[in-house]
């Protein structure tokens, strides 16, 4: 094909691959207000997504160099190409879930205080510096958009079979009220709970009392999960910083 005088010989093919789709909440909103406020919104998500991109280039772990990040507006792709053999397969799940949790528990702290949804998905695609591609990313999209409701992200159920058999993959997946899996991030976090109560306070003064339903049942989520997990694992004490809206 000729587009432009440029040959294509149409050799581009879809791979299977595991991928997170992330909706940063509010940023839309932010996008909206005066220009200082959004000059602010758009260096701290520039920001964001920089520190968590070289984060996952520096981490010396096997798979972590390879992973993929998209951003467009305030919706990021994280996405990482798996294996065949079952074994280094295991490994790239691990370390975009490892990735999409770092990216997580940067967001809700007090660096930032944006609270993240989305959807992790197994299945085709293609991705490159033009364009990105396939059936799992539908897949991670719908279940950031219809399903996750709540900042959480919510696992696609045709991988937790596989993620619950391996013992520390198992840990990354949470059971939430309505039977949904999601992204347990905090599972790597340690000693982290004044960052945790500091990024609240942040989302909380940034509305200054004033949010609607729709926002109130998302912050109560966020503060019951983050009580449950400090509370969980109390290292040192960290259940003294458990979350309040009152």
């Amino acid at each position: 094909m000729m587009i432009n005088e440029n040959a294509d010989n149409y050799d581009r093919e879809t791979s299977e691959y595991i991928v997170a789709y992330l909706d940063l909440l509010g940023v839309t909103t932010r996008m909206k207000n005066n220009i200082n406020a959004q000059k602010v919104a758009m260096n701290k998500l520039h920001n964001l997504y920089n520190f968590n991109m070289n984060s996952a280039r520096e981490i010396a772990m096997d798979g972590y160099k390879d992973i993929q990040f998209k951003i467009f507006s305030d919706n990021i792709i994280i996405a990482k190409k798996l294996s065949t053999d079952l074994k280094t397969r295991m490994q790239d799940i691990k370390c975009l879930l490892n990735c999409v949790s770092n990216f997580q528990c940067t967001s809700v702290k007090d660096c930032v205080g944006w609270l993240v949804r989305g959807g992790i998905s197994i299945g085709d695609l293609y991705i490159d510096e033009t364009m990105v591609w396939g059936q799992t990313l539908l897949k991670s999209y719908e279940l950031e958009n219809n399903i996750a409701i709540f900042p959480r992200i919510v696992i696609d159920s045709n991988i937790i079979c596989e993620l619950q058999k391996d013992e520390e993959l198992a840990g990354y997946v949470s059971k939430d009220f309505d039977n949904m899996y999601f992204l347990n991030y905090l599972y790597i976090q340690h000693f982290g709970g004044r960052f945790l109560e500091n990024g609240f306070k942040l989302m909380l003064d940034e509305l200054n009392g004033k949010y609607s339903d729709r926002v109130y049942q998302k912050l109560c989520w966020h503060m019951n999960y983050v009580n449950k997990e400090l509370d969980k694992k109390n290292e040192r004490g960290e259940s003294k910083y458990r979350l309040s809206i009152d």
